[in-house]
């Protein structure tokens, strides 16, 4: 929950800058809307339990797994533009390791 927290907590810094903030997970949508909850995000959290937005975009880590041995997401942030356009990606290398909230907002004001 740290970086979400992360986006809690500078809502209004990505709000100013006309980003909205959406986060995905493969948990089930219960867990999703609890730790939304917990955070009091005004962001959703929308859950990908299928696997399918994983797959459709890629993001399967080809190293790391759950405790059940299952796929996990690579966590990735995606700036998309009000025309659509993908404006930057970033892929950790290592799930356990987030990029800093700042380069997040210093890529949003690119």
């Amino acid at each position: 929950m740290g970086e979400l927290g992360e986006f809690v907590k500078h809502e209004d810094d990505f709000k100013a800058l006309d980003v909205q903030v959406l986060a995905i997970s493969v948990d089930p949508a219960e867990r999703g809307k609890w730790v939304e909850d917990q955070l009091k995000a005004s962001f959703p959290i929308l859950s990908d339990s299928k696997l399918e937005v994983m797959e459709l975009y890629g993001t399967r880590s080809p190293q790391y797994h759950n405790r059940e041995g299952g796929s996990i997401n690579t966590p990735t942030l995606v700036l998309i533009d009000k025309t659509r356009a993908i404006r930057w990606i970033h892929q950790t290398t290592n799930f356990r390791v987030r990029e800093a909230i700042e380069e997040d907002l210093a890529q949003a004001r690119n």
